[in-house]
């Protein structure tokens, strides 16, 4: 009898300890360089996981080594098509743009450099409608950075964070997402840890806003932590301009039906994609 309470007691401190475990766990994150990662710098439960490019975040997530990442509609519906749900949080502060050489003309052949298959191949055909794209696969973010910093290639759609260095050298802003209405980047959680993490999930959400006023209220007093923390270039001829974070918000239903049109039209749909279905609400 005294044996069989022992081991009664053994499993319940066993699973009081896994319990605990999981809760106290940091959410694990995975991001490529971004400044839009600003506001989780400042969370105390949140882990956040680097990646350099988007494939090999995208294998970490399907292994089931994140809860969440900085990512994109185009990949929520990849995802969507392969029966994983992913769900939207917010949209997130993540800046694309076609960047051309000191001497590209626009009249000259638009070679791109792309991550072919992914947001940035979606914003290359969005950004560069009307143009004949040469599109050259180079799935590294600082492979591309590389090779059109040395002119290899002409242009290649890049996040702000990645083409700053390139921009300060005299390259140029060929086309630009921001204004364009454009909102692809989004953070986006599995659906596991959303129906296993309701109340963490609802924490995160509200320290992401008060993080987002904290860094809006005085943004110069964040630079430092985030130019260190993405390693990004700042120099006082070329500063990195700090984004507005806004709370949680998500992208509106047109934002989605940009993508799914373009995701349609290259892949087609085996699964319907409806707006509620993908979004945190």
């Amino acid at each position: 009898m005294k044996k069989l309470a022992y081991i009664l007691l053994l499993a319940v401190l066993v699973l009081s300890s896994c319990s605990k475990t999981k809760d106290d766990a940091k959410i694990k994150i995975g991001y490529l360089p971004d400044a839009g990662i600003l506001p989780m710098l400042l969370m105390d439960d949140v882990e956040l996981v680097p990646f350099f490019s988007a494939g090999e975040r995208n294998t970490a997530m399907q292994l089931g080594e994140l809860d969440g990442m900085m990512s994109d509609l185009v990949a929520v519906i990849a995802y969507n098509q392969q029966g994983i749900n992913l769900k939207v949080l917010t949209v997130t502060e993540s800046r694309f743009m076609i960047v051309g050489t000191p001497d590209f003309s626009e009249d000259q052949k638009w070679s791109i450099g792309i991550s072919d298959n992914t947001v940035i191949e979606y914003l290359a055909d969005e950004l560069g409608a009307g143009e004949e794209l040469d599109k050259v696969s180079i799935p590294k973010v600082p492979v591309r950075v590389e090779m059109l910093g040395s002119k290899k290639i002409p242009l290649a759609c890049l996040t702000d964070a990645m083409a700053w260095s390139l921009l300060a050298q005299g390259f140029q802003i060929v086309r630009d997402q921001k204004g364009s209405g454009l909102e692809p980047a989004v953070l986006v959680f599995t659906e596991d840890f959303v129906s296993g993490s309701s109340k963490r999930l609802k924490k995160f959400a509200s320290d992401w806003n008060r993080a987002a006023e904290q860094i809006n209220s005085d943004p110069e007093k964040y630079r430092s932590m985030m130019l260190e923390q993405v390693r990004l270039p700042d120099t006082p001829d070329n500063p990195y301009p700090m984004p507005v974070f806004r709370p949680v918000t998500l992208p509106t239903e047109a934002q989605l039906g940009s993508v799914l049109n373009w995701y349609k039209n290259k892949y087609g749909l085996e699964k319907p994609v409806n707006y509620s279905g993908l979004m945190l609400n």
